[in-house]
């Protein structure tokens, strides 16, 4: 996700089957189609062995919920009016995005604060603190993006590749890397999270894409982004060392040639994004985390929580390109050159400490496409892993973590606010929890801007649907997937299986395991449970309990004996 503007925090994206007779058994949940269904076929689950395919081995449904219970902090100033959803779908986790774009250190690096309009402010840091407060106080464990801009007191030293390694900037940097994540764990377990996970930037293997005045007729007008606050996100790489102007461009997608100062401005997937930009950054703070882990192991009123570092956070693009040329994508060179100490060029240059692999996947543009882009993914991901892990013995258990996703990046449809996402969506939370996905986090809270002349983007892939009211009060709707994120967090109990008849033909009941909260449960099986989920724009508050996708009633409900 790349739409973000200087005045605001903005996230945009202008960019099934179920066929295993597997249910999650419910609790105080009853489910009724509000149409008639078009297969009366019933459906038999075994009552006495569990069926656990996820990450956890003993908790489908468990694992299931971590993968949408995060969400990105709302663009648009956040109150009280997303509490209801946050509630609702059981959200325990948000993403903070450019919250640090102001943050600083004074001079000396011992002084932290933020800079804005040049001024250095001692103490907290704004709008990071208000944003950090605002999850806290609604029992949301941070999830932080940092660095995609060059610190301001770091701006007159230049570019990172440009600082002399026994000058000033490099200790600086450490000292700020250090006390930014210092003022967020402590902020965050003062608050009462359990947990803090920390991305560097976002996206950086097609931020900035190209330079500014980008054209393929005038080279010579191209220009730079300043450095510093809401400037360029390339600011480690040193334009000196490469060729701004040169059209058409010389690009690298390897290692080996990754310092040729002949090539072009690194457009969208160049290689040199990594060396030269993402992993002497993520080393930095991946070395920050590691130093206020045993800075406040001493504190106990911190034991039992976690401070987490996760990468690279890309969009997966390379695996359309790289592995025609026979090369290994950017996220498979990016473990490489995290965990190797014999990577390809810079060997343990940029080893570092990675607790979970992030990245970031959408579904297709009709909503209709299935999961082989994205079971290659993390296919190929688990292999290098598993590689690495091999040859060497400290490399700790690194999870997966789709750290940013939705049924669709491409605003223009109805996917993200209609049934197909929704159907996309329940189809895709089962492939993920297949794949053992450890958590994630859908795109965006609500889908308003903040801003009366912006329009709220409804094909957002966002939890609510903004309909502002001019002066008064604005009125938020959930999407369909957030219903279904509502639908399923009123789950629980294990999941168990009994596979299809010899004829093909379905079971005839279903009922909980012993010692689950249901004593029994009925459905009947609809291959169109979830086609028909209303449009957003024709959602409407219920006054009665439970919630309606328009084909489906979830309410409240007692087991019956």
């Amino acid at each position: 996700m790349q739409c973000l503007t200087r005045q605001r925090l903005r996230v945009c994206k202008h960019r099934l089957s179920l066929a295993s007779v597997c249910l999650l058994t419910l609790a105080s949940l009853g489910l009724a189609s509000a149409t008639t269904s078009r297969a009366d076929t019933s459906i038999v689950v075994s009552t006495q062995t569990p069926y656990n395919i996820g990450l956890s081995g003993n908790d489908d449904l468990g694992d299931l919920k971590k993968i949408y219970q995060s969400a990105n902090s709302p663009s648009e100033q956040a109150l009280d009016q997303f509490n209801q959803i946050i509630t609702d779908t059981g959200m325990k986790r948000t993403r903070l995005l450019l919250s640090d774009v102001y943050c600083d250190v004074d001079q000396t690096g011992d002084v932290f604060g933020y800079t804005k309009d040049g001024v250095f402010h001692p103490g907290d840091c704004q709008p990071l603190g208000w944003h950090l407060e605002w999850a806290l106080g609604r029992g949301l464990s941070p999830h932080v993006a940092v660095a995609a801009f060059m610190p301001p007191r770091l701006v007159q030293y230049g570019p990172g590749e440009s600082w002399d390694a026994n000058g000033p900037a490099p200790a600086l940097f450490q000292k700020y890397a250090n006390a930014l994540v210092r003022y967020i764990a402590k902020k965050s377990f003062d608050g009462g999270a359990s947990s803090v996970i920390f991305e560097v930037s976002n996206e950086a293997d097609i931020a900035d894409t190209a330079p500014e005045n980008w054209s393929d007729t005038n080279p010579s007008a191209y220009t730079l982004k300043p450095l510093g606050s809401w400037g360029r996100w390339l600011w480690w790489m040193d334009p000196a060392k490469y060729v701004l102007n040169q059209w058409p461009p010389l690009q690298s997608h390897m290692m080996s040639n990754a310092q040729d100062p002949t090539l072009s401005y690194p457009y969208q997937l160049d290689a040199r994004r990594l060396p030269r930009q993402l992993l002497p950054v993520q080393k930095v703070f991946s070395q920050a985390i590691v130093n206020i882990r045993n800075e406040l192991a001493a504190n106990q009123s911190y034991n039992g929580k976690t401070l987490e570092m996760a990468g690279p956070a890309l969009v997966g693009l390379s695996f359309n390109y790289y592995p025609a040329e026979h090369l290994p994508t950017l996220e498979e060179v990016f473990l490489d050159q995290t965990f190797n100490p014999l990577a390809d060029t810079y060997l343990a240059k940029f080893n570092a400490r990675l607790d979970r692999f992030s990245f970031h996947y959408y579904g297709s543009t009709d909503g209709t496409g299935g999961f082989a882009f994205f079971d290659n993914l993390v296919d190929k991901a688990k292999a290098k892993l598993a590689a690495l892990k091999m040859n060497n013995a400290n490399m700790p258990d690194v999870k997966l973590f789709l750290s940013e996703w939705g049924p669709t990046a491409y605003e223009a449809t109805d996917v993200n606010y209609s049934h197909k996402g929704a159907a996309w969506t329940a189809a895709f939370l089962s492939e993920a929890v297949k794949k053992k996905i450890s958590m994630g986090s859908y795109l965006i809270i609500g889908d308003g801007q903040g801003d009366p002349n912006i329009t709220p983007f409804l094909g957002q892939a966002s939890l609510l649907h903004k309909v502002p009211h001019g002066d008064n009060p604005a009125d938020y709707y959930p999407k369909p997937v957030a219903n279904l994120f509502k639908m399923y967090n009123k789950m629980s109990g294990q999941r168990a299986c009994k596979p299809l008849s010899p004829a093909g033909r379905a079971p005839t009941s279903m009922r909980s395991r012993p010692g689950t909260a249901l004593t029994r449960s009925r459905t009947s099986w609809s291959t169109t449970m979830i086609r028909h989920v209303s449009s957003a724009t024709t959602l409407r508050p219920r006054r009665r309990r439970g919630f309606r996708l328009r084909s489906i009633t979830c309410r409240s409900a007692t087991a019956r004996p």
